[in-house]
C-alpha cells in the first residue's frame, strides 16, 4: 500500500523541474493516457490524440522555457498545449515563436491552446504585429468548481464506481481548477490521493504521472518531490520498459523475420532518444540503426529509460 503523501504542505520555491529520468517516464505516461482521446474536459474542439511529439526544438534557446506538450491529432494537425499560472508580457510572442518552430519542424497546421490555472479568468488571445496575425485558444480553469469536482470524484471512488474518460481527465486537471478552499498544491495532493485508490495499478500510476506533468511548473518543490516519490513506488517504470520492448517485438513480428524485429527495436530506441535529447542524439540514432543483434538491442531498450545525459546514452549504446 502506498502511504499518504504528507500531513503538512511546506512553503517552498519553485526553482526545479522534474528530474529528466522521471520526466521521460512521465511524458510516456501522458502520451499513453491521452492516446485515442479528445480533450473534451477542456472544451477544446480538436480531433483525438494519435501520439505525443518531441518538444525539444534545437532552435529554441536554452534560456527559453520549455514547450509543454505537442500532440499529433487524428486529422493530421498538431495541438500545442501550454499551462500557465501567470500572464507574462511576452507570452503570445513566445508562443508564436514556438508555433513557427513547430510548423518548421513538422510542416503541419498547429493549434495552440493555453490552459490557465483557476485564479485567472481573462488573458489575451491574439497577437497582431504587422503581417503576423497569431491567435490561440484560451482555456480558463476558473470555469471549473474544483471543490465540487473533488467531492463528486471522491464519492464515486468511495462507492467503487469506475471512472470514465471524462472523470479521469477531471481528476488529472483538478489541480488547475478554481477552489475557494484549497490552493493548487493541496488540490494536487487530493488528486494523487484519489488516484491511488483506482483499482487498476497501471491506470493509477499513469494518472499520477499525468498530474505530475500538468503541475510541473505550479507546485512547490517539496510537494513535487513527494508526489514523485509516490510515482516511483508504482510499477510504471517496469510497465513502460515492457511496453517499449513489446512495441519493438510487435513491429518485428509484422516483418516476420529477424531483420524486422531488429528494426522494430531500433525504432523504439531511436524514438526515445529523439524525444529525450532531440538533435543531440542524431549520431547515437545512427549507431542504434547499425545494431542488428537482438540481445543487445533488448538490453539497450531495458536500460535506455534510466540514462540522464547523451554521454550516458552513448556509453550504453556504443
Amino acid at each position: 500500500m502506498i502511504p499518504p503523501i504528507m500531513t503538512k504542505i511546506e512553503n517552498s520555491t519553485q526553482e526545479t523541474e522534474i528530474a529528466w529520468q522521471s520526466k521521460d517516464i512521465v511524458l510516456k505516461a501522458v502520451a499513453e493516457t491521452f492516446k485515442g482521446k479528445s480533450l473534451e474536459v477542456l472544451g477544446i474542439d480538436v480531433a483525438p490524440v494519435v501520439e505525443m511529439l518531441p518538444t525539444a526544438l534545437p532552435v529554441v534557446e536554452a534560456k527559453e522555457k520549455r514547450i509543454d506538450f505537442v500532440f499529433k491529432l487524428a486529422d493530421n494537425t498538431l495541438l500545442h498545449l501550454e499551462f500557465q499560472t501567470t500572464i507574462p508580457d511576452d507570452e503570445l510572442r513566445r508562443f508564436a515563436y514556438y508555433g513557427a518552430r513547430i510548423v518548421e519542424r513538422h510542416a503541419l497546421p498547429v493549434h495552440t491552446a493555453v490552459v490557465y490555472a483557476g485564479k485567472i479568468n481573462r488573458a489575451p488571445e491574439r497577437l497582431v504585429m504587422g503581417s503576423l496575425n497569431y491567435q490561440v485558444s484560451n482555456v480558463f480553469m476558473s470555469d471549473f468548481n474544483g471543490d465540487e469536482e473533488l467531492r463528486i470524484l471522491k464519492e464515486k471512488i468511495e462507492r467503487g464506481e469506475k471512472l470514465d474518460d471524462l472523470d479521469m481527465q477531471k481528476l488529472i486537471f483538478l489541480p488547475m481548477m478554481f477552489s475557494q478552499k484549497k490552493d493548487e498544491a493541496a488540490l494536487a495532493v487530493e488528486a494523487v490521493e484519489l488516484a491511488k485508490q483506482i483499482e487498476s495499478e497501471v491506470l493509477q500510476a499513469f494518472t499520477v504521472a499525468c498530474i505530475v506533468a500538468i503541475t510541473d511548473r505550479i507546485l512547490p518543490d517539496e510537494v513535487k518531490k513527494r508526489i514523485l516519490e509516490v510515482l516511483k513506488m508504482t510499477k510504471i517504470e517496469q510497465w513502460i520498459r515492457e511496453e517499449g520492448r513489446e512495441e519493438g517485438r510487435a513491429e518485428g513480428r509484422v516483418e516476420g523475420r529477424v531483420e524486422g524485429k531488429s528494426e522494430g527495436l531500433q525504432e523504439s530506441i531511436c524514438k526515445y532518444l529523439e524525444a529525450r535529447f532531440g538533435t543531440g542524439s542524431i549520431d547515437l540514432q545512427k549507431e542504434v540503426r547499425g545494431i542488428t543483434d537482438l540481445e543487445k538491442l533488448n538490453k539497450i531498450l531495458d536500460s535506455i529509460y534510466r540514462v540522464g545525459t547523451v554521454k550516458e546514452a552513448k556509453k550504453l549504446i556504443v
